[in-house]
């Protein structure tokens, strides 16, 4: 049985891993070069703590709110197209209670299953990435923001997860070097972190040596379809300076895993799956000494920062609208104004002062600054299972954020599925059909 996997992201490569596992002859077709994506960029996080789909109440009001903020970290670029406005109607019938409530738990399984397969990566000696299990510190500024966290824990906790409430000196405890300025914090000991360019490099390499086929700068240009099943996905690949067009034929099952670019790809295959792209950016220094013990979330300027042993990482922001390659740098320096308003201790420290010095920085975007897509839902949960037309076709994507924390799971249920087999936890609630 041969499989091609469309998209050699985080997505593409964890449903690779289980596909070839399970004994299928696997190849991947992957539109950049392997080193970039938000595979790369992403925050390294494994989040069971983010069990609340994007889509919940409140959202709609805040975002309006946001966009006339030039340095927030939420903009919907205006436009008259018709996915954007079909998507944002769904988006907003979905921002209820009782969509969170229905789709927390299955989120929640999925998040936990994932972490636990991609601990198993490195405990079983395949790979190594830098994982940690300590948890994820949001830390809030004020009673608002207090109050919605408590919300969430009360939910986190009615699903076995363990969360600590931390007060202004317990968090000072916990960061002795940084002393953050805040009222409190929620301790999500469940969610760990892992070096997300390390795991892409290793992944990439454990895969290839073990016989999955990849093949890098092939984008899909055609999707050939007869009697309902895919006959053919034709590809353009750039080799030496000429571009070649080429195409896999007769697969048993094709996988749609490209993130941000799935939706055009679903439409080539008679598809429709309601997305919009999600621009996010971050930003990566070196540093000698690492000040900040555990990942953290800024509540009320929506940034996270992880640290590694020799790197800083900060990100932020979700810019809903057509791709482009523009950078917002009043979005950026919202994110790093952010840091020291609750680490004021940062504003002394070296590498972080050469991040914020905002016009070098400027002058320097495309070096410093890293953006991606996330592949944002209509629902805020993701799109796993067969698709609703072609019977040979299954459809791995819209992790909006997520995508590291959801993929090894993910690769795991399609390959279940596509095998016949019992799947590890329910997968209703991923149903690309349910549009």
């Amino acid at each position: 049985m041969n499989a091609i996997i469309i998209g050699g992201g985080i997505i593409g490569l964890s449903t690779a891993y289980y596909l070839q596992q399970e004994g299928w002859d696997v190849t991947v077709l992957e539109r950049g070069d392997g080193t970039e994506g938000c595979s790369f960029g992403n925050m390294g996080y494994l989040s069971p703590s983010h069990f609340a789909p994007l889509a919940q109440p409140g959202i709609i009001s805040q975002g309006i709110l946001w966009m006339f903020k030039q340095k927030s970290p939420f903009y919907v670029r205006p436009s008259l197209s018709w996915g954007l406005m079909d998507w944002g109607m769904k988006f907003a019938r979905a921002c209820n209670a009782d969509h969170v409530k229905r789709s927390a738990k299955p989120m929640a399984e999925l998040l936990l299953l994932s972490r636990d397969l991609t601990a198993q990566w490195e405990t079983s000696g395949e790979m190594k990435f830098d994982y940690e299990q300590k948890g994820c510190i949001n830390y809030f500024q004020t009673a608002k923001y207090e109050k919605g966290e408590l919300d969430n824990v009360r939910m986190g906790r009615d699903l076995g997860l363990d969360i600590e409430m931390l007060d202004r000196a317990q968090c000072q405890a916990l960061e002795p070097e940084l002393l953050p300025d805040v009222r409190g914090a929620a301790w999500y000991k469940d969610d760990a972190i892992l070096y997300p360019n390390e795991l892409m490099r290793q992944l990439f390499n454990y895969l290839e040596k073990r016989g999955v086929k990849i093949i890098r700068n092939a984008e899909v240009v055609d999707i050939h379809k007869d009697k309902g099943e895919i006959s053919a996905v034709r590809y353009r690949k750039l080799s030496e300076g000429l571009t070649l067009s080429e195409a896999l034929t007769t697969p048993d099952l094709v996988v749609l895993s490209a993130g941000s670019w799935s939706q055009p790809l679903a439409k080539l295959a008679g598809e429709y799956l309601p997305m919009m792209p999600g621009k996010g950016y971050s930003m990566t220094v070196d540093v000698p000494h690492q000040p900040l013990r555990h990942p953290c979330i800024l509540l009320e300027a929506k940034v996270a920062i992880s640290p590694w042993a020799k790197r800083l990482r900060i990100g932020s922001t979700m810019e809903i609208g057509a791709m482009n390659d523009r950078i917002l740098f009043p979005r950026v320096q919202g994110i790093l104004e952010a840091v020291p308003r609750f680490f004021p201790a940062y504003t002394e420290d070296p590498a972080f002062r050469e991040l914020a010095d905002f016009q070098k920085l400027k002058e320097k975007m495309r070096e410093k600054v890293w953006f991606g897509y996330r592949p944002l839902s209509a629902d805020g949960v993701p799109y796993i299972g067969f698709a609703k037309k072609t019977k040979n076709l299954m459809i791995a994507t819209g992790h909006a954020m997520l995508g590291l924390s959801f993929a090894a799971g993910t690769g795991k249920l399609v390959a279940e599925m596509a095998g016949g087999k019992a799947t590890s936890i329910g997968v209703g609630a991923f149903d690309p059909g349910r549009y």
